[in-house]
C-alpha cells in the first residue's frame, strides 16, 4: 500500500477540486479537512472521499458555497437552506456563525438543510473551544442504514454528535461519536482491506450477526445501535439527535423519504464567559482531567486518554511518517485527478 505525505495529498487534492469548479479557497478548506481526518486516523471520512466528492461536483450534485440562503433567523439562531452547498465548507461556516451569535447573545444555533456530506464531525466543535465556547454539532445524517433497538430493519442514520471544550493546554478536548456501532465508511475500508467487519456491528433481515461487509453495503444487512446487541442507550440517544438534528433543521427527520431529505444539523455554541470566567473554566476542565488520569489502568493500557487525545497522536505520527493508503483509494483518486485532468504526483 502506498504510504504518502499529508503535503502532497493537500496539493494534489487541492488541485482537483480546484479543477473542478471550487475557489481556491474552498478547496484548501474541503482537502485540509480529508487529509486531517486521515492524520487523525479516521480515514473512512478522509481523502477516499474526494472522488465521490469531485463527481459529484462535476455533475452539479454539489456546488460551491455561496448561493446558500438564510430561511429563518433570529438574533440567536438560523436556519440555513444549503441549496446543495459543498457541504464540509458550510459546515464551518455554521459553526463559526453561530460562534458569532453566542460571543453577542451567550447562545448561537445554526440550522441546516440540504447540505451535501460534512465529513468528519469532530472537526468543526473546535471552531468554538477555540474562541472560548462550548461547541456541539448533531447531525441526523448518513444512510439510514441503522436498525432500532429489537429490530433489524434499516431505519436511522448512524446520527452522530461531536462536543469540544476549551482547556489550558489549548488542545481543545473533543468528542465525536456516532449513535450506531460505526460510521458506514469504516466498512468500506473493511472491504477496501478484504477484512470482515468486527463481531457484534451488523445484523441480517433475520436477526442473526453478520460479519460480511458486502452485506452491509448491498443492503443486506443493517448495523446495529452504539451497545451492539444491547444497544438501547445508542439507539435512545439516535433517536433524540433525530428529533433536533432533523426537525429543527427542516431537513427533515428518518422516514421514507424524510420531508426535505434528512441529514440536516444543528450547530451550536455556547459562551462560557455568560457563566463563569474562562480562566476559571479551564481550571475546572484541567481539574476533571486530572482526577480521570490519575486513575490506575487495567491490564493492557498504559494511559488513560482524553476525548480527542488518541487522534492527536495519531496525528503527529502520521505528519512525520506519511499516510498509509489501501492500493485501491490511490487508483480511485487518481482517476479522480484525470477526470479533471489534474496529473497525479509521483510517489515512492
Amino acid at each position: 500500500m502506498p504510504v504518502i505525505s499529508h503535503a502532497t495529498l493537500l496539493d494534489f487534492g487541492g488541485a482537483i477540486f480546484e479543477a473542478a469548479g471550487v475557489p481556491a479557497d474552498q478547496a484548501r478548506t474541503a482537502v485540509g479537512h480529508l487529509v486531517e481526518a486521515n492524520l487523525m486516523g479516521h480515514d473512512s471520512h478522509g481523502i477516499m472521499r474526494l472522488p465521490i466528492y469531485t463527481r459529484a461536483l462535476l455533475k452539479g450534485d454539489i456546488v460551491p458555497v455561496g448561493g446558500q440562503k438564510i430561511v429563518r433567523e433570529t438574533p440567536a439562531s438560523a436556519v440555513l437552506d444549503a441549496n446543495r452547498s459543498f457541504g464540509i465548507v458550510l459546515a464551518y461556516h455554521a459553526m463559526q456563525m453561530a460562534v458569532d451569535k453566542a460571543k453577542d447573545h451567550t447562545l448561537g444555533a445554526v440550522a441546516v438543510h440540504h447540505c451535501s456530506h460534512i465529513g468528519r464531525l469532530g472537526a468543526f466543535p473546535p471552531v468554538a473551544a477555540e474562541q472560548d465556547c462550548i461547541g456541539i454539532l448533531m447531525l441526523n445524517g448518513g444512510g439510514r442504514f441503522t436498525a432500532p433497538f429489537g429490530g433489524t430493519g434499516r431505519r436511522l442514520p448512524p446520527n452522530p454528535i461531536a462536543i469540544s471544550v476549551p482547556t489550558e493546554s489549548g488542545v481543545p478536548m473533543m468528542l465525536d461519536i456516532t449513535t450506531s456501532m460505526a460510521a458506514g465508511g469504516k466498512v468500506e475500508v473493511y472491504k477496501a482491506r478484504g477484512k470482515p467487519v468486527p463481531d457484534g456491528w451488523l445484523v441480517d433481515k433475520d436477526g442473526n450477526l453478520v460479519t460480511d461487509p458486502q452485506l452491509f453495503l448491498s443492503g443486506e444487512a443493517a448495523m446495529l445501535p452504539l451497545g451492539g446487541p444491547s444497544g438501547h442507550k445508542g439507539y435512545g440517544l439516535a433517536m433524540m439527535i433525530d428529533a433536533i438534528a432533523g426537525a429543527l433543521s427542516w431537513a427533515g427527520c428518518s422516514a421514507d423519504p424524510p420531508t426535505r431529505g434528512g441529514s440536516g444539523y444543528l450547530a451550536l455554541a455556547i459562551k462560557i464567559e455568560s457563566f463563569i470566567d474562562v480562566a476559571e473554566y479551564k481550571r475546572e476542565v484541567q481539574r476533571l482531567i486530572d482526577w480521570v488520569k490519575s486513575s490506575p489502568t487495567m491490564p493492557g493500557f498504559k494511559k488513560i486518554y482524553l476525548p480527542g487525545e488518541l487522534e492527536q497522536e495519531i496525528k503527529a505520527q502520521r505528519e512525520a511518517e506519511g499516510i498509509t493508503l489501501e492500493e485501491s483509494t490511490w487508483a480511485n483518486i487518481v482517476e479522480a485527478g484525470e477526470l479533471v485532468k489534474v496529473k497525479a504526483p509521483e510517489i515512492g
